[in-house]
């Protein structure tokens, strides 16, 4: 009997060892890129033969090192298809598309979901449309590169898309409608984030940044594990009094006062780990990144850095060339500030993000005219950012002749007491919406900075102040959340982006 059972063991620890998986990303209901190579993976036994058919293609590996991978051919959309992979056992994936896919990352304002969104509920009811494909990669800091994350994708409708994200649907099924081909969106992103977690221990590194909690990781965990054994015994004690509550069938009592709760850990380059690499490559035709709430500290002006060098190392792990990368500008939050010369956080990681432009085939969407009058950060109108991603997609990602952003900073030239700024995307023209312009701040060499008097003249702006004889440096929007509220757009809707034409030392507190 013990020998019949060891050999059966046997058999079951090589047959499983054996079994040939595809990598997570590929299951039921997913969408495929079309017109690009579509790389498919997985894992199977050493030297195991493994094949894969879809659409009349068959292509065929030999597993090494427990890891296999074949390159479909450039597809037609279209759907819905079956895959098949096969090795000692067979996998079939069903219900198929081929379409547009696209990655959407970040933290809490690309995570926030459309249960939360000012039109959510109408849209949310009507969002049944089996052309439209949504996964949500789980929350997963790891210390070191994964391959595999559980996900599931599923079909637009009324149950899968309540809990999506909000920024992420928005964007997807106004692009689906516009194109009229399937469209598969992945949601990686994880609220209270700093853009350290989303970059790679190898990159960071090499960004040469000083030594601290937020890109070394020995710091970060330290620092992590002595806030958590702070707050543990205050949460245990209320955990303790909730179950007492419980079991007396007496309402569950109120927090303590000072009580936190310490979450998941997300240090530098854990996001990365667990919730990008597991995703490369799978066929994309683009990213978009909303983040950069949690860099917005006065004195934390790193993202000048950072996000070029997340962009770089994205693009260059996916290995498909500059594809198009949007960024989501920072909507203004906090209390309103009407004193020019404070220092905004808020304000410097804008600053960064249009700086981030540079980078070829990016675009910056912009979002201060979205803002909450109690500044809260997560504002409840996404839809109109979802109209302004299809926007620049429309024109980056499938070649529209079209505008698809505001007015961007050009240049500036100082004349006698006048600074005359010049802009891209002017969009038919450059506009003052429903008050007169506002938001401009002005400063001479003492870096002293006075609202502005500001004039639209043509093409260009013209930027004033009685205070200030030999102006040195323009700003636009340099404020948490500046009042009154920003009124600068072009011709064709879209709001300008905040900027600043100085390159001055930003203050450390």
């Amino acid at each position: 009997m013990k020998q019949t059972l060891t050999i059966l063991l046997c058999c079951f620890v090589v047959l499983g060892f054996a079994q040939v998986k595809p990598a997570s990303l590929f299951n039921d209901n997913m969408v495929l890129q079309r017109e690009t190579n579509v790389p498919v993976w997985g894992t199977a036994s050493e030297g195991e033969t493994v094949t894969v058919e879809f659409e009349g293609q068959k292509q065929t590996t030999v597993a090494k090192e427990g890891k296999w991978k074949v390159n479909l051919k450039p597809l037609k959309a279209g759907g819905p298809f079956t895959m098949t992979i096969k090795g000692s056992n067979t996998i079939t994936i069903k219900n198929i598309l081929v379409g547009e896919v696209w990655l959407c990352s970040g933290q809490s304002n690309m995570e926030r979901a459309m249960i939360y969104d000012t039109a959510g509920k109408e849209a949310v009811a009507n969002s049944a449309n089996d052309m439209l494909r949504l996964i949500t990669i789980p929350h997963n800091s790891k210390d070191t590169p994964q391959t595999e994350v559980p996900c599931k994708w599923v079909a637009s409708s009324p149950t899968t898309t309540l809990r999506f994200s909000a920024t992420a649907y928005w964007y997807g099924s106004k692009l689906q409608k516009e194109l009229g081909v399937p469209v598969g969106i992945i949601n990686s992103s994880f609220g209270g984030t700093i853009i350290e977690s989303w970059i790679s221990n190898k990159t960071l590194t090499s960004l040469g940044l000083p030594k601290d909690g937020y890109n070394d990781p020995v710091i970060a965990r330290a620092n992590y594990e002595t806030k958590k054994a702070k707050a543990q015994p205050l949460v245990d004690k209320y955990n303790a009094e909730k179950e007492a509550a419980k079991q007396q069938h007496l309402p569950v009592p109120p927090p303590p006062a000072g009580m936190i709760v310490v979450g998941d850990y997300r240090g530098p380059n854990v996001l990365y780990n667990g919730m990008i690499a597991p995703l490369i490559p799978y066929a994309i035709k683009g990213m978009v990144w909303y983040q950069g709430e949690n860099n917005a500290y006065v004195g934390r002006n790193t993202y000048y850095q950072l996000l070029p060098a997340l962009i770089k190392e994205w693009r260059s792990e996916w290995g498909e060339g500059n594809i198009p990368f949007f960024i989501v500008q920072l909507c203004p939050f906090h209390k309103k500030v009407t004193d020019p010369n404070l220092p905004s956080g808020i304000a410097a990681v804008s600053d960064a993000q249009r700086s981030a432009l540079s980078e070829p085939n990016t675009a910056l969407m912009v979002t201060t005219d979205l803002v909450e009058p109690d500044g809260d950060v997560h504002y409840k109108r996404k839809e109109p950012l979802g109209a302004r991603l299809v926007l620049a997609a429309k024109a980056l990602a499938y070649n529209q002749k079209i505008e698809y952003s505001g007015p961007l900073y050009k240049s500036v030239e100082f004349k006698g007491n006048k600074a005359i700024l010049t802009f891209t995307h002017i969009g038919g023209g450059l506009v003052a919406k429903d008050t007169a312009l506002c938001g401009f701040t002005i400063a001479g060499a003492d870096k002293k900075f006075y609202v502005g008097n500001a004039t639209i003249e043509g093409d260009e702006v013209v930027v004033t102040s009685p205070n200030v004889a030999n102006p040195s440096s323009v700003r636009y929007g340099w404020a948490d959340h500046p009042w009154p509220d920003l009124n600068f757009w072009n011709e064709a809707g879209l709001p300008a982006a905040v900027f600043r034409t100085d390159n001055w030392e930003l203050p450390l507190k």
